[in-house]
């Protein structure tokens, strides 16, 4: 049985030097092996879906805050 974690994070996107938005959003994190949990991965994972929803690079994508549900 693999592990779920959730999370949720609240993030700012920096473009051309200026921050344009501010959001939250949330993840249900299960590792692709049980006791495989990497912490890198999580804020990829977090840093995308953010970039996907506003149509930015991932790198654009800054995690202000992330709490464990």
């Amino acid at each position: 049985m693999s592990a779920h974690y959730f999370y949720f994070a609240d993030y700012e996107i920096l473009v051309g030097g200026r921050f344009i938005v501010w959001g939250q959003t949330t993840l249900d994190y299960a590792p692709a092996e049980t006791g495989a949990f990497d912490p890198a991965e999580l804020l990829n994972l977090i840093r995308q879906r953010a970039a996907n929803e506003h149509g930015v690079e991932r790198d654009e994508v800054r995690v202000r805050n992330l709490s464990r549900l």
